[in-house]
């Protein structure tokens, strides 16, 4: 998110207008959201338009997170979902899993058409598909269970699709959109409703209470009665989440394209698996957009093939012609592909998040937004026994408590390996524009960065969350923890995604 050639489409062709002020006398309000995206302008929204006085704090810009980096779809079909949640939650909370996405979109649908939102909402059908025959029978597997969990779902195969559809699943009742402009236009509504927006307001700690008490790295203490962290990754290590939580990259391109395309929302579970959907380009002409090629935040990989492959498949398979843009999100996974939404932790009144959306957090996070709002309002969340954060189910069986432990070895594994990699060889003198380097000036290893002018950026190598070193992204030119997904900016060192809050310290000369 920091590199001109990795902007996404949404954010090329949106303008968030002037930066919004927190004013002096905004510092009490009644319920306090920490960001500035789906979960926290759609729960802003809702909070406002019910009575309540609501703030809300962004670090950087409303809708400059992953709601400005997504596909823009809109749908309850997430993939290859509803066969596996069967399996890990059970049919019934499988049927709260779709019943509370497909109510969103609905929600999202209505929002749209009843403001008059400028978002280009397309009404579109989503396929989930195999073009390999050795998947047909899994793929089989998931229509079953799709319309068994209430979906206005079709077993579908045969039918035009940007590669042969062998078996696959047909969702109706869903559409695609422009995530930022939506975020936008969320933010104009909430404001309209009474709510108060503040971006370049980090917050760094919460203290749980009657009021709690926010602090914040730019205007001090902020006093609440609720406290919802809307940050994607809770940036609360109370919780645990960054334990419970899986950080995955995936990348995007936009391009021109010849000929014609099938309409829908279509996602090949591959291998390689592929997300593809039309849009309106920059100067108002079609694009084809085509994702996918996900690992895990801050492994050892070469982006930029990455993109190449995705480019390469474009042009075989939905006639690309030009690549326009290149752009890459997070997507933070939970072990039974339910998300976390409700109190922060056991025993919590006053302190709520939403989070593990493993990509859909269009139709989820809107989902969260709303029990979330609920729960605030004084009523009960339908769905909290699908998504509570405290479920026991994650530790009492023995699959997702294994995929729990997998994934904390993988950061003690880093935690230590990383410290004893071996430095760049002639130190920051050997760094090319554009490249960056962990290298040893002494006894300290730094995070060293020579940006296109030829100018040095040189950090602490350590992650500010819980200290694993930092692996450099060229794409976003940026640090990002393989530990638990924190990202920095490698210029300045500041906070690009949580659960750190606090920039890589500076290395002075």
């Amino acid at each position: 998110m920091t590199n001109d050639a990795t902007v996404s489409l949404w954010e090329a062709t949106s303008d968030p207008g002037p930066t919004r002020i927190l004013a002096d006398a905004d510092d009490t309000p009644e319920v306090l959201i920490v960001g500035a995206g789906i979960v926290g302008l759609t729960t802003a929204l809702l909070l406002a338009r019910a009575g309540h006085d609501v703030l809300v704090v962004e670090a950087r810009r409303v809708g400059s997170g992953v709601t400005g980096y997504t596909t823009g779809k809109v749908t309850a079909a997430h993939g290859q979902r509803y066969a596996s949640l069967k399996r890990a939650v059970g049919a019934d909370r499988t049927r709260m899993y779709a019943e509370a996405n497909q109510r969103a979109v609905d929600w999202v649908r209505d929002l749209v058409a009843t403001e008059g939102i400028d978002c280009d909402w397309q009404e579109r059908p989503a396929y989930t598909y195999t073009s390999s025959k050795a998947k047909a029978r899994s793929l089989r597997s998931e229509a079953e269970a799709t319309i068994e969990a209430g979906l206005d779902a079709h077993e579908v195969h045969g039918l035009p699709a940007p590669t042969e559809m062998v078996a696959g699943v047909r969702v109706d009742g869903s559409g695609e959109l422009h995530g930022r402009r939506y975020a936008l236009a969320l933010a104009r509504l909430a404001e309209a409703a009474g709510a108060r927006i503040a971006e370049g307001i980090r917050v760094v700690k919460v203290r749980e209470g009657d009021p709690c008490v926010v602090d914040t790295a730019e205007r001090g203490e902020i006093r609440a009665q609720h406290v919802v962290i809307a940050t994607h990754v809770p940036i609360l290590d109370r919780g645990l989440y960054f334990a419970r939580l899986q950080p995955e990259r995936s990348y995007a391109i936009a391009a021109r394209y010849s000929g014609d395309l099938p309409l829908g929302s279509f996602y090949d579970v591959g291998p390689p698996s592929r997300s593809v959907r039309t849009a309106t380009g920059p100067d108002g002409e079609p694009v084809v957009i085509v994702g996918g090629e996900g690992h895990g935040t801050g492994r050892r990989h070469d982006i930029w093939k990455r993109y190449e492959r995705l480019e390469a498949w474009a042009k075989e398979h939905v006639h690309a012609t030009e690549v326009t843009h290149r752009w890459s999100a997070q997507d933070p996974m939970t072990p039974d592909k339910a998300p976390y939404v409700g109190p922060l932790r056991p025993g919590s009144r006053r302190l709520w998040t939403a989070t593990g959306f493993g990509k859909w957090g269009l139709s989820g996070g809107t989902a969260a937004a709303h029990a979330i709002a609920t729960r605030i309002g004084g009523g009960e969340d339908p769905y909290a026994s699908l998504w509570n954060p405290s479920r026991a189910r994650l530790v009492g069986k023995p699959f997702q408590a294994g995929k729990l432990a997998a994934w904390n070895a993988e950061t003690g594994a880093f935690l230590v390996g990383d410290r004893l990699r071996p430095t760049k060889r002639g130190g920051v003198d050997a760094l090319e524009p554009g490249e960056g380097k962990i290298v040893r000036e002494g006894l300290k290893r730094t995070a060293a960065f020579r940006d296109e002018a030829g100018a040095l950026h040189r950090h602490s190598s350590v992650c500010t969350h819980l200290g694993c070193e930092v692996h450099f992204n060229p794409a976003e030119q940026s640090w990002d923890c393989p530990c638990h997904g924190s990202r920095f900016d490698a210029r300045d060192g500041t906070v690009l995604e949580g659960p750190a809050v606090r920039p890589l310290a500076r290395r002075d000369d």
